[in-house]
């Protein structure tokens, strides 16, 4: 069992961000802290997070693990259990995680609230820490 928790950090909105993204299984954590480049709104680099989380688990051979996704965006959690978008630059994020996700045996997102998803937003302040720094 993988439990996947993700989450992004934006200065403003839109404005540089970060995605971190916590990967916990039964023996081991790992940590991924990736700025992004651009400007991006909340929603977007949400959904990123989301994309990147399970691009990862994909090419690090995951997809036949039972793999428990959680974001603290309800925005993410219910477009993807609706597999709906009203905005075409959101759809084009969310179709591109549900093409993703068809690639695992049993995958599952869930919204969580922020404070169960500390480890993925402590990783997402660094990320948009370095972005900052960088500029």
């Amino acid at each position: 069992m993988i439990r996947l928790y993700t989450d992004a950090a934006v200065a403003g909105n839109p404005g540089p961000a970060g995605v971190g993204i916590l990967i916990v299984t039964n023996n081991e954590q790992k940590q991924i802290s990736i700025p992004l480049e651009g400007n991006w709104n909340n929603h977007h680099a949400e959904f990123k997070a989301v994309f990147l989380g399970l691009s990862w688990l994909i090419k690090n051979n995951y997809t036949d693990e039972m793999v428990f996704s959680y974001t603290d965006s309800k925005i993410v959690a219910q477009s993807i259990e609706k597999k709906y978008a009203k905005d075409p630059n959101t759809l084009k994020y969310l179709t591109d995680i549900l093409e993703l996700m068809v690639k695992f045996h049993f995958i599952s997102i869930e919204w969580i609230p922020e404070s169960k998803n500390k480890g993925a937003d402590n990783l997402a302040r660094q990320a948009l820490q370095k972005i900052i720094k960088s500029s």
